[in-house]
């Protein structure tokens, strides 16, 4: 699929299976999908754990940038992928462990006067209010509260071992 920004913006969630994204005059924003979700996708249609999701992003007089989820949206599609059966937190570990933390993602570009971001991590008032969100939601115990606050600002495999322990610390 292919997506176009020119002389404006585009702001989501990166299609799955790959997608090509075109910026001219125009920026792109968008999140990567929580990679409990993604595994357990994986595991439900039987496809390989690792398969790859390919995009590739043109920027021209503007910007793209690729954002990891919030530790809270990690945190509740780990929760939901142990509830379910698909997972289970040998699995989580095996197949993080086994990856690079991008939860399976490759990113190319060619950009001219403009640039592109693929590993930012969302802000700190980002966090901090989805993190409240779910809390008040019921979603995050507070056992889990304390450990993924040690995941703010972290990427990859720190980033993804403060949901592992949050999960942990609450039971599944």
């Amino acid at each position: 699929m292919i997506h176009f920004a020119v002389f404006s913006g585009h702001s989501g969630q990166l299609t799955r299976g790959g997608a090509v994204y075109i910026s001219i005059f125009g920026g792109a924003t968008l999140a990567r999908p929580p990679v409990a979700g993604t595994l357990a996708r994986a595991r439900r249609e039987d496809a390989e754990a690792g398969s790859d999701s390919s995009y590739f992003f043109f920027v021209l007089f503007g910007s793209a940038t690729v954002r990891w989820p919030t530790l809270a949206e990690e945190y509740v599609a780990l929760l939901d992928a142990l509830r379910s059966g698909v997972l289970s937190l040998e699995d989580w570990d095996r197949l993080v462990g086994a990856s690079d933390c991008t939860g399976s993602l490759r990113l190319s570009s060619f950009s001219l006067f403009g640039g592109v971001e693929g590993d930012a991590v969302p802000t700190e008032d980002q966090e901090l209010d989805e993190i409240s969100l779910q809390q008040h939601a019921g979603a995050i115990p507070d056992a889990a509260l304390q450990r993924l606050m040690i995941g703010i600002g972290q990427k990859g495999a720190s980033r993804l071992a403060s949901v592992r322990q949050a999960v942990a610390a609450t039971a599944v």
